[in-house]
């Protein structure tokens, strides 16, 4: 159902309670990093919470970071000692030690996180715990990836994130993830979850629990996040200023007060 796309920009009083993105792989040729600029510029002045979860980076090679993926990594850096502010990251499987990241980003470093406000409890994680492909054949992964570089580096845009998505259905992650996700959720007596990893956005229930992805930063715009403000968790997407943008925007409120599901 499409819905407004939320508080008055102009009232910091009305602020989103949270807001989470999730695989911005800094570093890499198809990294929308100058819209992940102006979203974080946004962002950070917007919501009580921000949580970046996971894949920061593309990889750790940080000699592929351009001016503007540096000055992505500026403004978080920036903002995370605030008082007014929370910031996260959660690690994903492209981000290396959750150590080393966690220094040079400057914020606090989870595995996951449990969000609640007066009427939400939504656990967040990466979601790559749950994809079977990645932790069975951890080699062929890394192998992949390298050869995705190259792919990135010198095919056309368009081709590199054609693969990439071709990949993630053939692995079937989506719905990997999803299942997973859920049966998680549901073992932590949770109702809603969210995830990333797949670089698919999406917004549906199952078994009383609604899952809800945020997607990548890899793909044109317009760019996927998840908001929550209130009893509703959304999936919006940025930029906010085109109107038909805007009405992709998808509502949890009934999903939030249905009966708990049976664990």
């Amino acid at each position: 159902m499409p819905s407004d796309p939320g508080p008055n920009p102009e009232s910091t009083d009305d602020r989103y309670d949270c807001l989470i993105i999730s695989d911005l792989h800094l570093g890499s040729e198809v990294c929308q990093a100058k819209l992940l600029e102006e979203f974080l510029e946004w962002a950070v002045e917007h919501t009580r919470e921000l949580i970046i979860n996971g894949d920061i980076f593309d990889d750790l090679n940080f000699r592929r970071l351009s001016k503007r993926h540096f000055a992505c990594l500026k403004i978080i850096r920036r903002n995370s000692d605030r008082g007014d502010l929370r910031l996260i990251w959660i690690r994903g499987n492209h981000d290396g030690p959750a150590d080393v990241v966690g220094h040079i980003v400057g914020v606090e470093v989870r595995d996951e996180y449990e969000f609640r406000n007066d009427k939400v409890h939504l656990l967040i994680l990466h979601g790559d715990q749950f994809d079977r492909f990645v932790n069975n054949y951890g080699v062929l992964t890394e192998v992949a990836c390298g050869v995705f570089y190259y792919i990135q580096k010198w095919a056309p845009h368009q081709t590199a994130r054609y693969i990439r998505r071709v990949s993630k259905r053939w692995q079937r992650s989506s719905e990997t993830i999803r299942e997973g996700a859920v049966r998680y959720a549901r073992s932590r007596g949770c109702r809603a979850i969210a995830c990333g990893h797949t670089h698919f956005p999406g917004l549906d229930t199952s078994q009383g629990v609604l899952y809800v992805n945020s997607g990548t930063w890899t793909e044109p715009p317009p760019c996927p996040f998840i908001a929550v403000k209130d009893s509703e968790i959304r999936l919006e997407y940025w930029p906010l200023a085109d109107r038909a943008r805007r009405a992709l925007v998808l509502t949890s409120h009934d999903v939030i007060h249905a009966e708990p599901a049976p664990v």
